[in-house]
Order: structure tokens, then C-alpha cells, then sequence
């Protein structure tokens, strides 16, 4: 998820506590035709700097919309407002997932609680199918503020449409059992240079944009909301498990400059020799501050030296260390 919509998420953890009455709205219509919804009066959308990401801000209340073009099944809708709340590091629990039709249109909501930065909040999410695209709705408030906003916000969900649509209403409401998903089995990956065994829980992502020809594979650990894990490989005349590893910390501490050392050692797995450092440090995103740690392990494979960079929670730390122990011993 992009790391815009993540400092959203952060920024919205924050939002004061601020009273509203009635029901009074203003129509909003997307410029390119692609959706209209009903906003509390008053609301106006920030500033853009993605025209498929929409940001209606009042009364210290936020909705986000993104529309996700190709997208036309509302389960898959949904996840992607779930899986902002997770990039955000925000653990949470869902209270029941309502499938509908909504205007006409297939569409998905739920409610979800949980907590970030030690804030009691609510998420109120939905998905909505738009002909043959989509868009999700997310919008966090303060656990304190469920009674008071979660019919206006709900309402406004219920008021997405396409465009010259009329509001038609809600039909054909079903509950979702959403069982959780069965454990899965260790993964083996490789590249050109290197491969290893991801444990369960990994799963492959896309490399962003502008990473280094270095970078040969990122992953995200689901059991850890915010977890990522980046294979580097360094290979080279004079290149050494030293020069391998400042290369690695380069990395970390370029993306996150707060990081700081806490733990550096030389140690043996099995006849494995591996390097190992762990950094922690504050990252800060649309004004709100995140403990994050991130370990690095260096050892030498076949073709290449591997960083393995396992960065996510502060807290989660001892479970980082774990999982990027596990993964170096598996490389070859």
C-alpha cells in the first residue's frame, strides 16, 4: 500500500474528539466520472496528489477513497482497506462483514476495532463494485466516537453510486463468515543469485519503485502487521560479508534515518557464519511517531553475499529476530 495512504492512517489515529448533529449533506462527483457519494455538509477534499485517491476531511473526521481500477470483486475490496490498516501496523478485530447491493451494485462492509499508538480506535470500511473497476471506503475514529459517527459515516457509504445514479438504497444484506486463513507451509523462493526457505505467514510482494539493482525480492509477514522482509545480494570483486553488511545498514538507515544500533555480533549457525545487527529508532509519518526496529543478517551464499533486512514494530522485535534467523539459515 503506498506509504501516502499509510501516513493517512496514522494521521487519522490523532484526530480530535468533535461533536456533530443531523444528517445534512453535499454531493461530491469524481471529475472522471467514476463515482458520486454524499459527505457530510460542509466536508472538503485535501488536496490530491494521486487522482485515484480521494481525502474528504471534516469536523476532525477523514474518509479515504481509493478507486482500484480492475478490481471487481468486493471481498478483494475489502482486504485492500484492510491491508492499509496492516501496513500501518495496526492490529485489529473485525465485529462481521455484511455482503449487499448497494445502489445496485455488489458491495461489502465492515466495522473493525483495534488499536495504534496506543489510541482505542474503530475502522469503518467498505468495498463497492463499479462496473468493471472498484473503490474502497475506510474512514478511523476514536473507539469513543462509534455512537455519535458510525451512522453518518455508514451512511455516507450507503450513499456511493455511480455517476447520474439515483440513491436506491441497501438490498440484500447477508452476514459473511470469513473463516481465518489455514496455516501454510514453508515457501522456498530463489533469484538468479541466491534462494531460500521462507517460513509460513511470507508471502511475495512487488519491489518499489527505484530500488536498488540490488534488491532481489520484498515480502510481508502477515502474522506481524507491518513486517517486511528485503532480500539484497552483493557480489563483486573485493566484496566482502563487511563491506556487505554496511551496505545493508546504508539501506536501513536511508529509508528510516532515525535507526539507531542496539545489537551487533559475529555468530556461527551450525558451519554457517553469519553477521547480525538490529536497529531500532522513531519514524515519523503525517505527525504521528512509530518505534520501529529493523535486523539485518549478512552471510555468504553460492553467487553472491545476502542481506537479509527484516524491518517492522518496535515491539514485535524478538519475533523479528526469530523469523530472520530462521530465513538466513536456509540460504544457499
Amino acid at each position: 500500500m503506498k506509504l501516502g495512504i499509510r501516513s493517512l492512517v496514522w494521521t487519522v489515529a490523532l484526530l480530535s474528539v468533535v461533536g456533530s448533529a443531523g444528517f445534512a449533506q453535499d454531493t461530491y462527483e469524481d471529475p472522471q466520472g467514476r463515482f458520486a457519494i454524499d459527505l457530510p455538509k460542509g466536508w472538503q477534499l485535501a488536496p490530491q496528489t494521486d487522482d485515484k485517491v480521494f481525502v474528504f476531511q471534516g469536523e476532525g473526521k477523514t474518509v479515504i477513497i481509493e478507486c482500484v481500477l480492475g478490481m471487481n470483486d468486493p471481498a478483494e475490496l475489502l482486504k485492500k482497506a484492510e491491508t492499509t490498516l496492516r501496513s500501518a501496523g495496526w492490529g485489529f478485530d473485525s465485529s462481521g462483514v455484511m455482503e449487499m447491493t448497494l445502489n445496485g451494485l455488489p458491495a461489502r462492509w465492515c466495522v473493525y476495532k483495534g488499536a495504534l499508538s496506543g489510541a482505542s480506535l474503530a475502522a469503518l470500511c467498505g468495498g463497492v463494485v463499479m462496473e468493471e473497476n472498484g473503490l474502497y471506503f475506510l474512514s478511523i475514529i476514536p473507539a469513543q466516537d462509534m455512537a455519535k459517527w458510525k451512522d453518518k459515516l455508514e451512511k455516507s457509504f450507503q450513499s456511493i453510486r455511480g455517476q447520474g445514479q439515483k440513491v436506491t438504497g441497501v438490498e440484500s444484506v447477508n452476514a459473511v463468515s470469513v473463516s481465518a486463513p489455514a496455516p501454510s507451509n514453508p515457501t522456498p523462493w530463489a533469484s538468479d543469485l541466491v534462494s531460500l526457505t521462507l517460513p509460513p505467514g511470507w508471502s511475495e510482494k512487488p519491489k518499489p519503485r527505484g530500488s536498488e539493482k540490488e534488491a532481489k525480492g520484498l515480502f510481508m509477514y502477515d502474522p506481524l502487521p507491518g513486517t517486511t522482509l528485503m532480500v539484497v545480494c552483493y557480489k563483486g570483486m573485493g566484496m566482502t560479508m563487511s563491506k556487505a553488511l554496511e551496505a545493508g545498514i546504508k539501506t536501513m538507515t536511508i529509508t528510516v534515518p532515525g535507526l539507531k544500533p542496539v545489537e551487533a555480533q559475529e555468530m556461527k549457525l551450525g558451519k554457517r557464519k553469519i553477521y547480525f545487527a538490529v536497529y531500532k529508532g522513531m519514524a515519523a509519518g503525517a505527525g504521528i511517531e512509530v518505534e520501529l526496529a529493523s535486523v539485518i543478517t549478512v552471510t555468504k551464499a553460492d553467487k553472491c553475499y545476502v542481506n537479509l533486512i527484516v524491518t517492522g514494530i518496535g515491539s514485535n522485535l524478538a519475533e523479528l529476530k526469530n523469523q530472520a534467523l530462521e530465513i538466513v539459515k536456509t540460504v544457499k
